[in-house]
């Protein structure tokens, strides 16, 4: 047994020493230099590529089988630069060669320029192989089968480039992506062993001589690869990355992710468990599964913690929006369930959090057609904390701007983009239980909106609000040009009072308000629609007051003042109560007609007829009032002769024109009623005299009864 032994062990030693000795000789006989034109005629026409060693060629033979190749170029035939090299070093072990196993130390490639160019049509890196050129698929298969029982094993200390530069030009669009600092470090690659790996890299993108992003990468990880099986684990994943950009100043943005990816290709199966994602102040974790590439199917779960939106769009070199109140916009967060059928990527149950509102519901997008549906409800939202603060600069000069007249005062400026709308394919339903905006509480607030190929119908914007509902539709259609817009407004029972006091603290008219409204316009400017709007409206209001209006003492004051007819006007109420007021109106191209507004007041009827021209800003209107009898008895004792009678006013004026120079009573009725008193006032004398003149010779009686009959009263 020992002399076997000793026997195997000798016959080891002969082997090493012939192969060593082998290796000597072998490297003091063939320089692998004198075959470098060999070598770079193989590539042209096994590879059909020209390939340019312009350095040395250094090799070794024992223990390890190595090859390092210095100054390298490579391009394909007429083509640009493709790839330069430093230097590139590969060394097997010789010994488990003989077991059909590979065995090397660290594969180094150092100095790598990979030079991508594109012009749209054609590229560098690429060429069009002939038929003659491809191999036959039977020996495309032979090949495979070959290859593959070939080697037992592969085994590989360690896998380092370094130093490497890629860039990508794309002459068409004139842009280019230049990669620097590219490093890449394994551990050691074996079969069943999960392998260590570093990647470092600077990225810079540009437009023309423009740096429009940077990015400064790092990765780490225990990568886990069965390439047989297409099946690939990253462990441990740590990734960072730093990106600038003038959009963000001069502070770059921070990503972070740490988790775990496991991929099997051939199954057609990703999964993620993303234990952190964190980007500025926004942090995200949860779990996404893919199945089936080509239609995929999404499933895990999402959730994104509580963050300061106004911290995050600062640091994303956006504006944040200015709040009425400071806490606005500081807890917004999200939870969802990842479902849904194939192509689709769908948030369901959904959980949306704003501030102290929550919003509960689904997303749904067609990954095909980009088609997004929509379902939220929320419980309450203050909508007053998102607005600007007040700003008394603002308001000034808004009310300086409101001067303007004619063509000046709508702006021509178009405020619907349609391009957006056309772009739109989307389904949603919003229904919110309770909001308060500009001091105004509504309830059961919903919308329901269908916007595809240009054409927006939001079918629902429905409210409660002070006892009353609104129940409004609006449609836009972009696929005409000008842009059509068409309005269907309802509102009913909504107490005046009520939303007067909530908007200004106190409510000079009060009742019941009733309106419906149909209207269309075109256009995307206020100037356009202004001048386009037509339909027609009716307005009703019933059971009402109108507060600090005291029109019997006016009339009874006014009546008065013009002229002494018997009226008493102390103590008339501080108010005027209606039964009804109300009237319809028509639109025609901007200009608003109304012929039947009426309104039952307190002593007195209301009526009113006249136009509004919206586009030249101008009011053209003429108000009625008329005394009715008794009504005023106990408050004003209106001579008899007056009632009955209209007390016209007209108004005439622009938007802009106060209400006390614009409206002025018709001067001519009270010129009549002063003849007709006066007049009244000499036939009273006249009869008198002659009823005394007739009373000397028929009696009074007799005189009386005449007079009455020459007179007829």
């Amino acid at each position: 047994m020992k002399l076997l032994t000793r026997l195997l062990i000798g016959i080891l030693v002969f082997v090493v020493l012939v192969i060593g000795a082998g290796g000597v000789i072998l490297g003091f006989v063939i320089d692998p230099n004198d075959y470098r034109a060999e070598i770079e005629q193989a590539a042209l026409e096994s590879g059909g590529v020209e390939l340019k060693i312009n350095g040395e060629i250094d090799w070794s033979v024992f223990p390890w089988l190595g090859l390092a190749a210095n100054d390298i170029a490579i391009r394909y035939p007429e083509q640009p630069q493709l790839a330069t090299l430093t230097q590139a070093q590969l060394s097997v072990k010789l010994m488990p060669l003989f077991s059909g196993n590979v065995e090397m130390s660290s594969i180094l490639v150092d100095g790598l320029k990979l030079n991508l160019i594109t012009t749209g049509r054609a590229n560098n890196w690429t060429r069009a192989q002939t038929a003659a050129e491809t191999p036959a698929k039977d020996e495309q298969q032979d090949g495979k089968g070959r290859s593959g029982g070939a080697l037992k094993g592969l085994d590989i200390e360690s896998i380092t480039l370094s130093n490497a530069q890629l860039r990508y030009v794309d002459e068409a669009a004139g842009s280019r992506i230049e990669v620097n600092q590219l490093n890449l470090n394994t551990g050691r690659i074996a079969p069943g062993q999960e392998i260590p790996i570093e990647l470092s890299a600077q990225i810079n993108q540009f437009q023309g001589d423009t740096q429009t992003l940077g990015l400064n990468a790092a990765l780490n990880t225990n990568a886990q690869l069965n390439l047989e099986q297409k099946q690939y684990q990253l462990n441990a994943l740590d990734a960072t990355v730093e990106l600038n950009s003038a959009a963000l100043g001069s502070k770059p943005l921070q990503l972070s992710l740490k988790g775990k990816v496991d991929a099997d290709v051939a199954a057609e199966r990703i999964d993620l468990a993303l234990q952190q994602l964190a980007l500025a102040n926004l942090t995200a974790t949860g779990q996404v599964g893919i199945q089936s590439f080509a239609a995929p199917i999404f499933s895990g779960e999402l959730n994104l913690a509580p963050f300061d939106l106004k911290q995050l769009l600062t640091e994303l070199g956006q504006s944040a929006p200015q709040t009425s109140d400071a806490k606005a916009l500081t807890a917004v967060g999200l939870n969802a369930k990842l479902a849904g059928p194939a192509n689709t990527l769908t948030l369901n149950p959904l959980t949306l959090t704003l501030d102290d509102t929550q919003f509960t519901g689904s997303l749904a997008i067609d990954l095909k057609s980009q088609a997004q549906t929509i379902a939220l409800k929320g419980n309450s939202l203050n909508a007053d904390r998102y607005l600007p603060p007040a700003s008394k600069e603002k308001t000034g000069q808004q009310s300086a701007g409101s001067g303007k007249s004619g063509g000046e005062r709508w702006s021509k400026e178009e405020i619907i983009p349609v391009e957006p709308l056309k772009a739109l394919n989307l389904d949603a339903k919003l229904d919110l239980a309770q909001l308060q905006i500009s001091g105004l509480n509504t309830s059961n607030l919903g919308l329901t909106l269908s916007a595809h190929n240009g054409l927006v119908k939001i079918s629902r914007i429905d409210a409660d609000l002070y006892s009353g509902t609104l129940r409004n539709a609006v449609t836009l259609d972009a696929r005409k040009s000008p842009l059509q817009i068409s309005i269907d407004k309802k509102i009913s029972g909504v107490q005046i009072g009520d939303l007067l006091t909530a908007m200004n603290g106190s409510a000079p008219i009060t009742g019941a308000l009733n309106s419906t409204a149909k209207l269309s316009a075109q256009g995307q400017s206020i100037y356009a629609i202004v001048n386009s709007l037509n339909g027609n409206a009716s307005v009703h209001a019933a059971d009402g007051v109108i507060e600090g209006i005291d029109m019997a003492q006016t009339i009874c004051q006014g009546i008065n003042n013009v002229a002494s007819l018997g009226i008493n006007t102390e103590q008339v109420d501080q108010s005027t109560p209606f039964a009804n007021m109300g009237g319809n109106f028509t639109i025609s191209n901007g200009m608003v007609s109304n012929k039947d507004l009426a309104a039952t007041l307190d002593a007195m009827s209301l009526a009113g007829r006249g136009n509004v021209d919206l586009p030249k800003a101008l009011i053209d209107y003429r108000l009625g009032l008329t005394i009715k009898e008794n009504l005023f008895k106990q408050t004003c004792s209106v001579n008899n002769r007056l009632e009955g009678v209209e007390f016209p006013v007209n108004c005439k004026g622009s938007f802009d024109t106060p209400p006390a120079k614009m409206c002025k009573p018709d001067a001519s009725v009270f010129a009549n009623l002063l003849k007709a008193e006066a007049k009244k006032k000499v036939e009273e004398k006249v009869s008198k005299k002659i009823e005394e003149k007739l009373g000397e010779k028929l009696g009074d009686e007799g005189a009386k009864s005449l007079l009455k009959g020459l007179l007829g009263n």
